[in-house]
């Protein structure tokens, strides 16, 4: 099941990925910014990271999950920092729903 799981994390992911880069060099800034944004909320959330595959793709995701999240705020995302701080958020809101669901 966890499998299957990280199987739809990454199709997300990569979709999320490929609509919202501009080219290689916007790929490659998701990614960063993804692989930082999945490392933090590991470590925030159980005390570790995931890997390199997994922080990416948690944190690609959680930057969609964060940039809806915080439109529905009306806050908007400026720079670098900006950027990893909603993807952050969102990685963080991802894990404990997908803790919250695992329990239930």
């Amino acid at each position: 099941m966890t499998s299957l799981a990280w199987a739809i994390v990454a199709i997300v992911a990569i979709l999320v990925a490929l609509h919202m880069a501009g080219g290689f060099v916007g790929l490659l800034t998701i990614l960063a910014i993804g692989g930082l944004a999945g490392w933090l909320a590991g470590k925030y959330m159980q005390g570790r990271g995931f890997g390199i595959v997994k922080n990416v793709l948690v944190g690609v995701t959680g930057a969609a999950v964060g940039g809806i999240l915080f439109g529905l705020l009306g806050l908007h995302a400026v720079g670098f920092i900006g950027s990893l701080v909603t993807a952050t958020a969102g990685a963080v809101v991802l894990l404990s729903a997908v803790r919250w669901l695992r329990t239930s």
